[in-house]
């Protein structure tokens, strides 16, 4: 420790054999390396990992765990399942299975739902976390589509991970007694203005709500 003379009381503190003694003993078990290795591995979130990251996962409410459906591996028709080139068909098994997050992606996951515990669940509040959360990805936005109903849209398909985490756990933030949907609607394939990117007429579909 530093300013060992200091913790030594005073009776004691011209004695050459226990000063001694108290001077070897202290350079054998020094606290600051473990010290430091404790706020590198655990306190400091952005140099966390392992056992400090799951330790974080408690404190804001998000597990490493997640459970990943069969139909987010797989190709199909249904919302939620692969698009064509992305994906395998479907062998029938229809199990989950659970995955375990790296570190990487689980301190993303703990920042984020840190921020979301402390957000104001407003229309702005929820669109800025999003545009954080996505920024590289594509477009994503929080839109009321009824009476105390909203919708999270994706103008990208989400990953099977990302999908499970953001179906199963509070990560995005949810307005009290408002009933939530998500849609990841393809853009191009979809009807629409082409200020919005959406396609032209005898292009698309049009987005039938569901």
């Amino acid at each position: 420790m530093r300013n060992l003379q200091q913790t030594i009381i005073s009776q004691y503190a011209n004695s050459p054999i226990i000063c001694g003694l108290i001077e070897r003993f202290n350079r054998c078990i020094d606290p600051r390396a473990d010290a430091m290795e404790f706020y590198r591995d655990i306190w400091d979130i952005e140099t966390a990992k392992g056992y400090g990251l799951d330790i974080w996962g408690r404190i804001v409410g998000i597990g490493r765990e997640v459970m990943i459906s069969a139909q987010d591996e797989y190709i199909g028709f249904a919302q939620g399942c692969t698009p064509f080139d992305n994906g395998v068909w479907s062998a029938g098994e229809g199990l989950e299975r659970q995955y375990r997050l790296d570190d990487d992606a689980y301190r993303r996951v703990i920042m984020l739902k840190a921020m979301s515990n402390i957000t104001y669940a407003s229309a702005p509040n929820i669109n800025r976390l999003l545009s954080i959360m996505f920024e590289k990805r594509g477009r994503a936005y929080f839109v009321k589509n009824g009476t105390m109903a909203a919708r999270y849209v994706f103008e990208f398909f989400l990953l099977p991970v990302e999908r499970s985490i953001i179906r199963q756990s509070d990560l995005l933030p949810r307005p009290s007694g408002v009933l939530l949907d998500f849609y990841e609607p393809e853009a191009d394939k979809t009807f629409g203005y082409i200020e919005a990117n959406l396609a032209p007429f005898g292009e698309g579909a049009f987005f039938m709500g569901v």
